[in-house]
């Protein structure tokens, strides 16, 4: 859903602040929030169809982390940016990631199983280089400052994804988390990135599939919110290689793209040993992550 619909809904959790300047020129799309969602329920089956535009089907795209804020490593096995990027390293590969195994591109070739994150090549610690709180249209920025500085490389067959800070957030409005794509970001390439906010409060909870389905205050981890941001993160990267460029590849006629029509769909759960709700076992971790929405249909948690 584009966030220009978004902005309409959204009265509660995610408050508007100064929308409009926000989110001028930033036409990616959202993951709602639970309440929202709930509210735009598709009343028939979608169908999602080609659009005939650009789909990620490199042998290895490769998953670029800016990690805005601040974002201790305490040494725990729950620390956030660990248990962040032990996500980030193993879901390419994994019974989750393939269901985007059955999207294809014009020629008919799939989109590959497989991605490229290194903890350190393909990541890069912002310490705040726009201040302590950022909206909407700062992730862009912060993606092309990123580029142009040299800190990552300008990569077409990458997405690069700004996970912010709890204390830089509060100025973000759209949603739970977006994805968005550019050919006029960085001259001569298109670059396609994603906002993933580490939210607190009542924004976590407003997004959180633990608190919201399952009406717990735990999660797999035992990080309520680096799970929750795993959750955006698995839903956005999935539109992002699926449709990268939004509303050009795989889309319904209302814009759904492949996240949406699964948001908050978990599928067959387990508890984790900690006793909370899980559906994935990736690597060496349980993690709650939704459905993805299969190309002949249906929401699917493997392939």
């Amino acid at each position: 859903m584009k966030k220009t619909i978004l902005a309409a809904l959204c009265c509660g959790l995610f408050p508007l602040l100064a929308a409009a300047a926000d989110t001028a020129g930033v036409a990616g799309h959202v993951r709602l929030p639970f309440e929202q969602m709930q509210a735009t329920a598709p009343a028939t089956t979608p169908v999602i169809k080609y659009h005939h535009g650009p789909v990620m089907t490199a042998p290895s795209n490769t998953i670029y982390i800016i990690y805005y804020g601040s974002f201790p490593v305490t040494g725990a096995a729950n620390d956030t940016r660990t248990v962040l990027n032990d996500f980030f390293a193993t879901v390419g590969g994994s019974p989750q990631y393939n269901v985007n195994h059955t999207y294809t591109d014009g020629s008919g070739a799939k989109i590959v199983n497989a991605l490229h994150f290194d903890p350190v090549a393909t990541v890069y610690m912002d310490d705040y280089s726009l201040g302590k709180t950022i909206r909407d249209s700062d992730i862009p920025k912060i993606v092309a400052n990123t580029i142009t500085a040299g800190h990552l490389p300008a990569d077409d067959n990458a997405i690069y994804f700004v996970v912010s800070a709890p204390d830089a957030t509060s100025r973000l409005v759209s949603g739970c988390a977006w994805h968005d794509g550019s050919t006029s970001l960085i001259a001569g390439h298109a670059i396609k990135y994603s906002s993933i906010p580490v939210y607190a409060g009542a924004n976590l909870n407003g997004c959180s599939g633990s608190v919201q389905n399952f009406h717990e205050t735990n999660s797999p981890n035992d990080n309520l919110e680096a799970d929750n941001a795993l959750d955006s993160f698995m839903h956005e990267l999935s539109e992002a290689v699926t449709d990268p460029l939004p509303s050009s590849g795989w889309v319904t006629k209302a814009g759904a793209e492949n996240g949406d029509l699964c948001n908050f769909n978990y599928g067959t759960t387990y508890l984790a040993p900690n006793g909370t709700h899980a559906d994935a076992h990736i690597g060496n971790r349980d993690y709650l992550v939704q459905a993805i929405w299969l190309r002949k249909g249906g929401c699917a948690n493997t392939h």
